[in-house]
């Protein structure tokens, strides 16, 4: 409504400039309170424009809403510490260390056997004589003295090579290539024995002949220390069919020797 009134006002305006005489104007508009009254003379001057403004036009700010961004910040992440895990107390048992029992030992060294002598020589004189035998009887006969000398290699404690020469006022014997084998303990000091020898025998009546026989002997040794023995053994001599019946048969001596080496 006010806007119509304005460009009313403006009309009336132009109009009043070109009149030239003076009047007044009773406008009533709409048949309302409001009435404009105008009175106009008429001037003799100059004709003046008069420019109406137009209505001042309000614009309604634009209001632009612009939606503020939204940044997402991530928050840092802070690594909380590992809990403390308390570890449940560890009981250890004494350890009791039973000392064993203690034992003294005392090692006491057999004294280390003495090797005997490797050489023996002995002279052993004795009776010999001609063993006879019938049924029913056994006799002995034709005892005369012996001289007998020896020769021993000892090897070891229980074996021994040994020679032997037998001499008597008829005949001689000699035994060579003999093993003596002891029947005791090595370290005792009576030691018996047994021995076996090839025999070769020489009889006076027969100056070049030489028969060949064998002889056993059995008997003991008595040590005194390692160099010095006594020594008392029984031999029997057997010679091949008939042949020198005269020769002692059985002999027995008991002598002493010396060791060496």
């Amino acid at each position: 409504m006010r806007a119509l009134q304005s460009a009313v006002v403006s009309a009336v305006l132009m109009v009043s400039g070109v009149a030239s005489a003076q009047s007044h104007v009773e406008l009533n508009l709409f048949g309302s309170s409001s009435s404009l009254s105008f009175g106009f003379g008429v001037h003799h001057h100059a004709r003046r424009r008069i420019v109406v403004a137009p209505p001042p036009v309000y614009v309604q700010p634009q209001v632009i809403y612009q939606q503020p961004q939204i940044v997402y910040q991530q928050p840092p992440v802070v690594m909380a510490p590992p809990p403390m895990v308390q570890a449940a107390p560890v009981y250890v048992a004494p350890v009791v260390v039973q000392q064993p029992p203690r034992v003294v030992t005392r090692t006491v060294t057999a004294p280390a056997l003495e090797r005997p002598a490797l050489i023996a020589i002995k002279y052993t004189p004795g009776l010999s004589g001609i063993f006879t035998s019938s049924p029913g009887a056994v006799g002995f006969s034709g005892a005369r003295f012996t001289h007998s000398a020896g020769l021993e290699a000892r090897l070891s404690r229980w074996f021994a090579l040994r020679s032997d020469v037998e001499l008597r006022n008829d005949s001689r014997s000699f035994d060579v290539i003999g093993a003596k084998v002891w029947l005791a303990g090595a370290d005792w000091a009576v030691k018996p024995y047994l021995s076996a020898s090839l025999s070769g025998t020489m009889v006076d009546s027969r100056p070049n002949a030489l028969t060949v026989g064998v002889v056993g002997a059995g008997g003991v040794d008595i040590f005194f220390g390692k160099h010095f023995f006594l020594e008392a053994e029984v031999r029997y001599r057997a010679l091949p069919g008939s042949c020198c019946t005269e020769v002692p048969q059985v002999t027995g001596v008991v002598g002493a020797g010396v060791a060496f080496f």
